[in-house]
């Protein structure tokens, strides 16, 4: 008797949840939809804070699909590891955890949020399907060395990943705004359409140095001599100057700020050029 093949119930999915989150917010602030950035990214943070159980098992799913270069002994070690650590969290939990995401996410969102592109979906019903570990063993081992080696023909072929084509959308929206974004604005946004995926690490890394620089444009700005003669030139270089000071006090980078940074990275760019120019 064939056996019956089990449906992939993506709304059971951690990872799903998580990464149509992450669309969700991506595509509101690329629309400028203030409101359901807000309720999109406040859900993010309610379910997947560091500690909860959804962000534990949300680690584990990330622990496997990033295997794709890692040596074939630790890749083995890493997925034993990473079932065990699922076994050890409790489903029922879990379940109810994510029942609440779910209600949440239609009631404060809409359901259409489900249906959201999300380009990696096979690898996490594999994955889902690898920690549940629901197959019978021959099948399991079977989609395991698949999964492994499709892994790393993604690694070989340097498939552009999706956070590219997400740093894209982000460009072409700005660009819209601003023009022609320069290189030290690209890095801005680049770093802003992941932050979503690494709880702000790589924007908090950047702004720490592009804050430090933007100040010490501004404090040299303060010594050209057209602003030194200009009375109101000088009080916006100061006006400025605070504004960046004031970053250090701000625990969210919200899309206001990202706008008020990319006007300041203009800014001294063109005090900067301005300058070149007089000497």
């Amino acid at each position: 008797m064939k056996r019956k093949k089990n449906k992939h119930n993506k709304k059971r999915n951690t990872a799903f949840l998580y990464e149509i989150l992450v669309r969700e917010i991506t595509r509101s602030v690329v629309s400028e939809d203030r409101e359901k950035e807000r309720l999109a990214l406040g859900i993010c943070k309610d379910f997947f804070r560091k500690g909860s159980i959804l962000r534990r098992e949300k680690d584990i799913y990330d622990s496997l699909l990033s295997l794709g270069d890692v040596a074939d002994d630790l890749a083995e070690k890493i997925m034993l590891e990473a079932k065990k650590d699922y076994e050890k969290i409790e489903r029922k939990e879990v379940f109810n955890k994510q029942t609440k995401l779910v209600n949440r996410i239609n009631k404060s969102l809409s359901s259409d949020t489900f249906s959201l592109f999300v380009q990696n979906y096979k690898d996490l019903a594999t994955v889902s399907q690898i920690l549940n570990q629901e197959l019978m063993t021959k099948e399991r081992v079977l989609l395991e060395n698949n999964f492994l080696k499709n892994k790393r023909e993604d690694v070989k072929e340097d498939m552009e990943p999706t956070d590219s084509l997400v740093y894209k959308t982000f460009v072409e929206n700005f660009n819209k705004k601003y023009g022609s974004l320069l290189e030290e604005q690209k890095n801005l946004v680049t770093r802003h359409a992941l932050s979503f995926s690494d709880n702000g690490l790589s924007l908090r890394v950047f702004l720490n140095e592009e804050l430090v620089r933007l100040k010490g444009m501004m404090l040299e700005a303060k010594e050209f001599d057209y602003i030194k003669e200009d009375e109101s030139m000088s009080e916006k270089v100061d006006d400025v100057y605070a504004i960046l000071e004031s970053f250090k006090e701000k625990e969210e980078i919200d899309q206001q700020s990202i706008y008020k940074l990319l006007e300041i990275q203009d800014l001294a760019n063109e005090l900067g050029e301005k300058e070149s120019n007089a000497d």
